[in-house]
């Protein structure tokens, strides 16, 4: 079976397990295959308080995956959050996440990270975000973007709401050098 093969099979699984969790008040599944050319895994469940359900399929060459949740407390708090990820070896890879979520208070929040890398030419970019807003209403939060370059280093820029802006260069046998934004 080939990674494609591997990666239909478990969401197949995904959906089917999804489907048969969504029929009970609290359940759980998994499903986990290996074989010479790699594994694949599926899970989902759904509980009281939310669900949530996934699947990756990883060889030595090419892997990808995926999982989800949402998520309601007893007191009226929401949270939701996704990943994915993908690789193929001398090509590169991706990863990327996000969450978001209220609390009952009113409270709130939202953030992701994003990072692709290209392996025939070594750079890639990371970027970040996080927002905060308190139940009072004040606001915290950054925005941030990594480039970087295998065995050379990295240049940061982060954008905070409340602390300041700057940069940060990351140069290999280097200490970082931090420098503020005016």
């Amino acid at each position: 079976m080939d990674l494609k093969q591997y990666l239909t099979w478990a969401l197949g699984i995904v959906f089917i397990s999804n489907g048969l969790a969504m029929a009970q008040p609290a359940e759980a599944r998994r499903a986990f295959a290996r074989g010479a050319n790699g594994a694949a895994g599926a899970f989902a469940s759904q509980g009281e308080y939310g669900s949530r359900a996934g699947a990756r399929a990883i060889g030595y060459n090419a892997g990808a995956g995926f999982r989800g949740g949402q998520w309601a407390g007893p007191n009226g708090g929401t949270a939701q959050s996704g990943a994915a990820f993908g690789y193929k070896r001398g090509v590169g890879g991706f990863r990327g996440s996000s969450w978001q979520g209220q609390a009952a208070n009113g409270a709130s929040g939202s953030g992701y990270t994003k990072n692709a890398y290209n392996a025939q030419t070594g750079q890639g970019t990371r970027s970040s975000s996080e927002q905060i807003q308190t139940a009072s209403g004040k606001a915290y939060g950054y925005n941030g973007t990594t480039n970087y370059t295998k065995g050379q280093g990295a240049q940061s820029t982060i954008d905070t709401q409340n602390k300041g802006d700057y940069t940060v260069d990351w140069q290999k046998g280097q200490k970082p050098v931090v420098t503020p934004e005016q």
